[in-house]
C-alpha cells in the first residue's frame, strides 16, 4: 500500500491511501496510516541544525572537532577541516554506507561514531558522492548539545513535530508497532514478498539518519513548512536563509 498527498497553494488539496496496510489483514491505507520515512529523516535533522544556526548556538562552518571529541578520522587534515555542514554534505571522502553494518549488530552511538576512524578513505575529501548514516549520529548530537537537549529525537519532538502538530509522527520501533493503523513492511524474494518486522537496530538507532515513521497528512505539514521557506501557519520555525542552505547542493557537479 501507499498513500499520496498534493499541497498547493499552502493546502493539502488531495490526499488518499491505496492498497492495503498488510498482506494478511487487507486492511486500506488510509491518509493517517503510518509508514516509515526513512532518509527524508534526514532533512529534519537538517532543520533542526539550521534552527540552532539562526539561534546563534553554532556556526555552519564550526570545526567538528571543537564540538565532538569522540569524532576522529583516519586522515587527521580531514578531522580539522571538517565542519558541521560537512556532516549532512555526503561527500566525507569515506565509502558509501561506512560501518553501517556495526549499527546492525547493535553497537551504540558513541562505538559508531568512533568507529570511523578507523575506515580508510576512498576519495579525497569533498571530491565525491558517498551515502553515509553515522556522519548524521553526530550530527543529531551536536543538535542535541546545542539545544540543551537529551538528544537529537528530543529537538526534534520540540521544533518541529510539536510546532507542526505532526500528532502521529515518531521515532521508534515501539511508536510504529503500538499505532493501530500502520503499514508492515515487507521485501522482495523470488519466491514472493515476506514481512519484516520492525527493529530498533535500523533505522531507529540510526537518530536523524533514518528514524522518523510519519502518515501523509503529517508529511503534508512538514511540505507546507518547505514551501513557506520556514513558516508554518504564519509561525516562522526556520529563517528562510538557513532553510535554503539546508538545500544547497555541496557536491561538485560533473
Amino acid at each position: 500500500g501507499l498513500a499520496i498527498g498534493i499541497v498547493a497553494g499552502d493546502k493539502l488539496v488531495y490526499a488518499k491511501g491505496f492498497g492495503v496496510r498488510s498482506k494478511g489483514g487487507g486492511v486500506p491505507v488510509d491518509t493517517r496510516t503510518i509508514f516509515q520515512i526513512g532518509s527524508t529523516t534526514k532533512a529534519f535533522l537538517a532543520t533542526t541544525l539550521a534552527i540552532m544556526v539562526d539561534r546563534r548556538k553554532l556556526q555552519w562552518d564550526d570545526r567538528i572537532v571543537d564540538l565532538d571529541a569522540d569524532f576522529q578520522l583516519k586522515d587527521p587534515w580531514v578531522t580539522r577541516e571538517f565542519r558541521v555542514f560537512d556532516l549532512l554534505a555526503q561527500r566525507s571522502g569515506l565509502p558509501p554506507y561506512a560501518n553501517d553494518m556495526l549499527g546492525m549488530l547493535g553497537l551504540d552511538e558513541a562505538t559508531l561514531i568512533r568507529s570511523l576512524r578507523h575506515v580508510e578513505p576512498v576519495s579525497s575529501f569533498r571530491s565525491t558522492f558517498a551515502y553515509t548514516n553515522i556522519t548524521h549520529l553526530l550530527a543529531g548530537r551536536i543538535v542535541a548539545k546545542a539545544a540543551g537537549a537529551a538528544d537529537g529525537d528530543r529537538v526534534l519532538q520540540q521544533e518541529l513535530l510539536d510546532p507542526l502538530s505532526m500528532q502521529d509522527s515518531s521515532y521508534t520501533a515501539e511508536a510504529i508497532q503500538a499505532a493501530t493503523n500502520h503499514a508492515e513492511g515487507y521485501r522482495w524474494t523470488p519466491n514472493g514478498t515476506i514481512e519484516v518486522p520492525f527493529t530498533q537496530l535500523f533505522p531507529y538507532d540510526f537518530g536523524g539518519a533514518g528514524d522518523i515513521n510519519s502518515t501523509i497528512e503529517d508529511m503534508a505539514r512538514w511540505v507546507r513548512l518547505q514551501l513557506g521557506n520556514g513558516s508554518f501557519e504564519g509561525q516562522p520555525l526556520v529563517s528562510p536563509e538557513n532553510l535554503a542552505f539546508t538545500r544547497t547542493p555541496k557536491v561538485a557537479q560533473s
